[in-house]
């Protein structure tokens, strides 16, 4: 989707729209890609284009055996709050109540762009989840699940 590296902070206004960082649009726009879908994910928003998530989620998802507890759960969980969202011609987007309730988003956000999609955080909680990724990664080497 993106192939762009960007963390910005940014706010949202009053009727629950975020601009998108620059880098975030522009990769957006030489692609075409004029809406994003949104669900709730762990605390964060998660964003991808409509050919990711269904690359990445629905597809591996439908082959899956939907009478499995465990794949009810996720797909509930992660697909049920799912939206589509427009891009205006501002570069914003506009994140529906219930997705802005889930994640707990105030007006100060943090949005980054993580491999094939944007994550969405509320500032306190990125900060907060971010210290605990540092602290627990000081105690690994490597990637997880990579061997040299």
């Amino acid at each position: 989707m993106l192939r762009v590296r960007c963390q910005a902070n940014a706010t949202l206004d009053s009727k629950g729209r975020l601009a998108l960082p620059a880098p975030i649009r522009r990769a957006l726009g030489e692609h075409g890609v004029d809406s994003l879908v949104l669900t709730f994910h762990k605390g964060s928003l998660w964003g991808w284009t409509a050919s990711d998530f269904e690359e990445r989620v629905e597809r591996p998802l439908a082959n899956r055996d939907p009478f499995d507890e465990d794949v009810r759960d996720f797909t509930h969980s992660l697909l049920s709050p799912a939206q589509d969202v427009d891009i205006d011609g501002a570069g914003r987007i506009r994140i529906p109540a219930p997705l802005r309730e889930l994640a707990g988003l105030g007006k100060e956000v943090v949005v980054s762009s993580v491999l094939h999609r944007i994550e969405i955080w509320d500032r306190a909680t990125w900060d907060a989840r971010f210290r605990t990724s540092l602290d627990r990664s000081r105690s690994r080497s490597g990637m997880p699940g990579v061997r040299p």
